[in-house]
């Protein structure tokens, strides 16, 4: 599928209708749209998201969420969206169409011929009533779809998946901050891409719909007492979720609270700085703010390393037990599999010992005595035992651990995490928070000292809003500390009314006939489990050499003769089916942490990770790449721009600063261009203009 063409009316900068052509062909593959900041380059793509998904836009982009929540809802947010000069001028309503071509309606509806493959999806809203429309018409402007469902479906199931969304239109910079997630959050994010782009997600419905089935049919058999705290549990989990929601709307709007206040104390600084340079002071006062600005920041990054390596402590002082377990486990497994090859080969001698013996042939001169082949028999049983030193009893261990596979990648990644982290790390990353804080207790008495010396009224007048400002400021800044905490006891909650709710529903008693069925609902969702995991087993071998590939074309660090920087990637299924696990490793077989990646770096491992991924999605998507090159230097821009976007997709919109792709630069790509634009701003109102930046613009 392509995106024809997106027509934009009264949206943001947008005044009355704006439209721009996408099409692009075999040979040209790339939309490169030019614009100054502020001009409309990150709104425009909001535009084509919002015109599919609307409200659905928070599950995008964290940007998206935070936006709107700073408003307190969707609709204040979205009213916001009415271009200035359209609303003095009455407009009530803006509203985007995005034309897609390239999709099979035959079956979606009898009334469209099956030659036509073009739709348009038009979105609307009104400011005054507060009302959302959303169509979709084929090139007759016949509406497709009645029913509202099946509109948000055909878009989900048959253009771009809400899940695969960050996939398809994102900022690439901001998407390094991906390479900076943890396990889980990585493992969901892929889990998302294997789900939609690999097509895995059908299967996985089909699982969660088993799940539901049985966890029904258990409900029905529950006494009222059960029944009765089942819901009760339900009720508990659905109500944290609210609270959870309420307090993400509660930070969101104390973030721009802590913007405005920052901006403000901004303001009262420069004018203080301005008015106590004197001669006779020996510190100047801007000069301290900045350095203690500096410090706050590694004091801060200094307390987050010290409550993540503090987690680990009750481990650390356990990492002797946990070795014993690892120990156990690898004599465990070892007793295993000697015991499964000693029955096997046990199994094969006696099979050859009773064919030898007691089946025909026989001698041509007559046959043994039942004695003699009791005899031999038994002869042959013990030399074929000695020859392959084959015990008589299985070895039996002083005590076996039970443990799933899940619980035993737990401990394995925890042994794991604990060779790394160190008391001595531990200790000088106390030591170097106590050094930065005494720091700011310096500074602070100096800007005090300083602050004393001044006399002017207005000067002291200034001094005591910015004091007031900062009282509030730090207020605010606690009480999202209090909102982090408060959040992180209700999602902890949440866990454990989960597993009460395990418990309670394998407490009722079933009926047979009950039984029966949840015997063969079980057999299915094992079948579909195991289909899904050796998928994802195919496509993570996959992902491996396609995640290298595409760094060792884009990263200049692995490319000829030089540096192994990164030498392997590898790909882990996470356990209890929660994702992937991406793991990069240096020539000696280090593993090489993300996180310890320049942001450059990030964005060319996320870049490379999405493109990888794509290659394997069942259909091509059109992709939208907002701020394309902003952390990269010179030769990182170059590889980008000749060798990954030109077979990204068969359509790649391109949003970028004259900064990123000079005009120089748009010479390297210009074959591969099928159009290009740049956005003007005339009165704060933006249009596509025919053409790129020229030298002298840059």
């Amino acid at each position: 599928m392509k995106i024809k063409s997106i027509t934009l009316n009264n949206f943001r900068q947008y005044y009355g209708s704006v439209s721009i052509d996408l099409n692009t062909n075999s040979k040209q593959n790339i939309v490169l749209i030019g614009g100054k900041n502020g001009y409309g380059k990150t709104n425009f793509l909001l535009s084509i998201v919002w015109c599919l998904y609307g409200d659905k836009i928070v599950q995008i982009d964290e940007n998206f969420k935070k936006e709107i929540q700073k408003e307190t809802n969707y609709s204040k947010f979205m009213k916001q969206s009415l271009n200035w000069d359209a609303k003095s001028g009455g407009s009530e309503a803006f509203s985007i169409e995005t034309h897609v071509s390239g999709i099979d309606l035959s079956h979606i509806n009898n009334s469209i011929s099956n030659n036509e493959d073009e739709i348009i999806i038009k979105r609307e809203f009104n400011t005054q009533s507060m009302e959302e429309i959303l169509s979709i018409v084929d090139v007759n402007n016949n509406e497709i779809f009645s029913d509202e469902d099946d509109k948000i479906n055909f878009i989900n199931d048959y253009l771009i998946p809400l899940e695969a969304a960050k996939f398809v239109f994102f900022d690439a910079e901001k998407i390094a901050s991906w390479a900076e997630l943890s396990t889980k959050e990585e493992g969901s994010v892929l889990n998302d891409a294997l789900g939609k782009l690999l097509g895995l997600d059908i299967y996985e419905n089909l699982k969660d719909d088993f799940k539901l089935y049985t966890n029904n049919l258990k409900k029905e058999g529950a006494n009222i007492n059960i029944k009765e705290q089942i819901t009760n549990t339900e009720n508990a989990i659905e109500l944290n979720k609210n609270k959870i929601e309420s307090i993400d709307i509660g930070v969101a709007q104390n973030e721009t609270a802590i913007s405005e206040l920052k901006e403000k104390i901004k303001q009262y600084q420069f004018f203080l700085n301005q008015n106590s340079n004197k001669e006779t002071q020996t510190y100047n006062r801007e000069d301290l703010l900045t350095k203690k600005e500096k410090l706050e920041e590694k004091e801060n990054e200094l307390s987050i390393s010290f409550n993540e390596l503090s987690e680990l402590i009750p481990l650390a002082m356990l990492a002797g037990k946990v070795e014993e377990v690892l120990e156990q486990l690898s004599k465990q497994e070892k007793n295993i599999l000697n015991n499964e090859v000693n029955s096997d080969t046990k199994r094969n001698l006696e099979n050859f010992v009773e064919k030898l013996f007691n089946q025909p042939p026989e001698p041509v001169d007559g046959s043994m005595t039942f004695k003699n082949k009791v005899y031999y028999s038994e002869k042959a049983q013990n030399l074929l035992n000695d020859i392959f030193l084959l015990n008589s009893e299985t070895t039996a261990l002083e005590y076996e651990i039970d443990l799933n596979n899940a619980d035993k990648d737990l401990i394995i990644s925890t042994s794991e995490i604990l060779k790394r982290q160190s008391k001595e790390l531990l200790e000088n990353t106390i030591n170097e928070f106590n050094l930065v804080h005494l720091e700011i207790q310096e500074i602070d008495k100096k800007i005090k000292q300083i602050d004393a010396d001044l006399q002017d009224e207005i000067v002291l007048e200034y001094l005591t809003k910015k004091e007031e400002t900062e009282r509030k400021l730090e207020k605010i800044i606690a009480d999202n500390g209090g909102f982090a905490n408060q959040k992180e006891k209700l999602l902890k909650d949440n866990v454990r009314l989960n597993q009460k709710y395990q418990i309670l529903l394998q407490r009722i008693n079933v009926t047979q006939q009950r039984k029966k069925k949840l015997e063969e609902a079980n057999k299915y969702i094992e079948v579909i489990q195991s289909f899904i995991v050796s998928q994802k087993k195919i496509k993570k071998d996959v992902l491996e050499k396609n995640i290298l590939n595409e760094m060792q074309k884009l990263m200049h660090k692995l490319k000829g003769n030089g540096s192994k920087f990164i030498a392997e990637t590898k790909v882990d299924i996470l356990p209890d089916d929660s994702g992937l696990k991406v793991t990069l490793y240096d020539e000696d077989g280090n593993e090489k942490p993300k996180e310890s990646l320049s942001q450059g770096e990030k964005q060319i491992y996320i870049s490379s990770l999405v493109k990888a991924i794509l290659q394997e999605a069942i259909q091509n998507f059109p992709i939208f790449i907002d701020t394309p090159l902003g952390r990269l230097d010179d030769e990182h821009i170059k590889n980008i721009l000749l060798y990954y976007y030109p077979d990204l997709s068969e359509q790649v919109v391109i949003l970028a600063t004259n900064n990123e792709i000079t005009p120089r630069r748009y010479k390297d790509i210009q074959d591969y261009v099928s159009k290009a634009y740049l956005l003007k701003n005339i009165n704060n109102k933006s249009s596509f203009q025919t053409g790129y930046f020229q030298s002298y613009e840059n």
